[in-house]
């Protein structure tokens, strides 16, 4: 056995794993994957201010919730309250694709269509398993995402491009969008109530209504290629950004229904991740070329990478 342990990658800012936001009192968090371990940055400057030890796997996601963290490593879900762990659960059989905190509860998907929600009060002897669904054999879960006052209920998009609405509480589907026929990459609810955007493998966005089961306006990414992300923005202005595998950043005008400015150059990667800011006009981005970045509308505030 070696002297030295793996403890921390000098210079790795994010992998290819969606970042997570929390806001604690007056600040905001940015907690990011790091391939073995996260790390977690002050959104105001982009300061470090906490980091893991490694996992024995690189992380497949992550969701943040007050000052506790859930990783997913092959199909395995560990809970960290600040850097320390304190609970591990090993239900799942499937690779784990997809993380969210929802409340007092976790909700966990894998790739074999099982969904586990944890109850989860903020304190370790309280997370554990509540409800288990199975949604079906041709439902590959890729996405999740949850509507404001859609009480005890996920929206999931899939592989075969459809989506699903699941009151968890009952156990039942609600209702199933199958029209698109590609795979559902990236979905995010709107300040609207009912609507959401869901961004598919030919690059088109589509914006739904779930109540109505209408298509409100679709767009189409600049450039070539999946849609990777999607963030609406919340400080009154009718914006929606979209990121794509090319690296390309889009701003949609929802209220005029067309394209209102592109970063061309924003990442020379593909975009893992967008956040609008609470009530602000900033918009954050994560990429694989291992950089986060932070713009205003109409420019670059300010960047870390390891250049």
């Amino acid at each position: 056995m070696g002297i030295f342990q793996p403890f921390r990658a000098i210079g790795y800012i994010p992998s290819g794993v969606p970042f997570s936001i929390q806001r604690l009192g007056t600040e905001t968090f940015i907690t990011v994957s790091e391939g073995k371990a996260f790390q977690a940055y002050n959104c105001a400057k982009l300061i470090l201010v906490l980091f893991s030890a490694q996992f024995p796997h690189k992380m497949r996601t992550l969701a943040s919730y007050l000052d506790f963290t859930s990783v997913v490593y092959a199909a395995h879900i560990c809970v960290f309250k600040r850097a320390h762990q304190v609970a591990t659960w090993s239900r799942h059989s499937g690779k784990v694709n997809s993380l969210m905190v929802f409340g007092d509860h976790v909700i966990s998907v894998d790739v074999d269509g099982n969904l586990f929600i944890l109850g989860f009060k903020g304190v370790e002897e309280n997370y554990a398993p509540v409800w288990h669904i199975l949604m079906g054999n041709k439902f590959t879960p890729t996405c999740m995402m949850h509507l404001d006052t859609y009480l005890n209920k996920v929206l999931i998009g899939s592989q075969e491009g459809g989506l699903q609405l699941w009151n968890f509480s009952t156990k039942k589907m609600l209702f199933e969008v199958k029209r698109w026929g590609l795979s559902v990459t990236s979905c995010v609810s709107s300040p609207a109530l009912d609507v959401v955007a869901v961004g598919c493998s030919d690059g088109k966005i589509r914006v739904h209504n779930t109540r109505y089961d209408e298509e409100v306006v679709t767009f189409t990414h600049s450039m070539p290629g999946a849609l990777t992300a999607l963030s609406f923005a919340t400080d009154g202005q009718p914006l929606l950004a979209s990121g794509g595998s090319s690296g390309v950043i889009s701003i949609w005008n929802l209220e005029k229904r067309k394209l209102q400015s592109v970063v061309r150059e924003a990442h020379d990667s593909s975009i893992i991740s967008l956040h609008f800011s609470a009530n602000e006009p900033a918009l954050m981005s994560s990429s694989a070329d291992n950089s986060i970045k932070v713009r205003s509308i109409s420019a670059s505030a300010y960047v870390l990478n390891n250049e």
